[in-house]
């Protein structure tokens, strides 16, 4: 009889997640606990963010005239009308300004860094973004913190046997209008839609890992 240690029992039901995971468009009727969507909103803003200064936000569409601008944003995918959970991954690209000062305060407090180790932390990072702002990719950055997050979610519903709909096909104005952010500078980075699943959809096929991995040089 072959034992496997916690570890390796923790990685194959983590495999497990990843693999069986689908895009999936249909949901049961059936509403999700508040405590479990409470935890999953919670561990997806576990992801981590550049300098943790988590300029990346999500919005949890409820209000049914604001699902139905999003609906309508979208196009009409019948996910986005018909999920439990309806979620908005939000990038800040000018969240940093007040990202910064936060985290200064934070980690000083907590002892994390002493008055000397903020100062110079908080320089460098100030540098950094404003060197970022002049180059124009201070949303590029922005959205990839948001996309990270959003991932974090998609595993998390799998690992409490929900599906999800990540979905990048919507009219990101009409988003941004419809959850009140219209004349902000914010990027809605994806929607995301979750629910019991109410299909099943097979595997749709990787192409070969060598045509996709490589070493050292990318290969086009």
């Amino acid at each position: 009889m072959t034992s496997h240690s916690p570890r390796d029992q923790f990685a194959t039901e983590f495999e497990n997640i990843i693999r069986n995971r689908r895009a999936t468009r249909v949901y049961a009727d059936e509403p999700l606990d508040a405590v479990d969507v409470r935890r999953l909103l919670e561990l997806s803003l576990e992801a981590p963010s550049a300098f943790n200064i988590q300029s990346r936000a999500i919005v949890r569409i409820e209000d049914p005239e604001v699902r139905q601008k999003v609906v309508e944003a979208a196009g009409g995918q019948k996910q986005v009308a018909n999920a439990p959970l309806l979620l908005a991954f939000i990038g800040e690209p000018t969240g940093w300004k007040r990202g910064i000062p936060r985290l200064i305060e934070t980690n000083k407090a907590t002892g994390l860094w002493d008055e000397v180790a903020a100062a110079e932390r908080e320089a460098s990072m100030i540098s950094f973004h404003e060197a970022r702002e002049k180059k124009g990719l201070s949303r590029e950055f922005a959205i990839r913190d948001a996309m990270i997050a959003a991932s974090f979610a998609m595993v998390t519903a799998s690992a409490f046997g929900w599906a999800s709909s990540p979905m990048t096909g919507f009219s990101e104005q009409k988003v941004k209008e419809a959850i009140g952010a219209g004349d902000t500078d914010v990027a809605v980075a994806l929607l995301l839609a979750i629910g019991v699943p109410g299909e099943f959809p097979a595997h749709p096929g990787r192409f070969e890992f060598e045509q996709r991995a490589y070493t050292d040089r990318y290969e086009a």
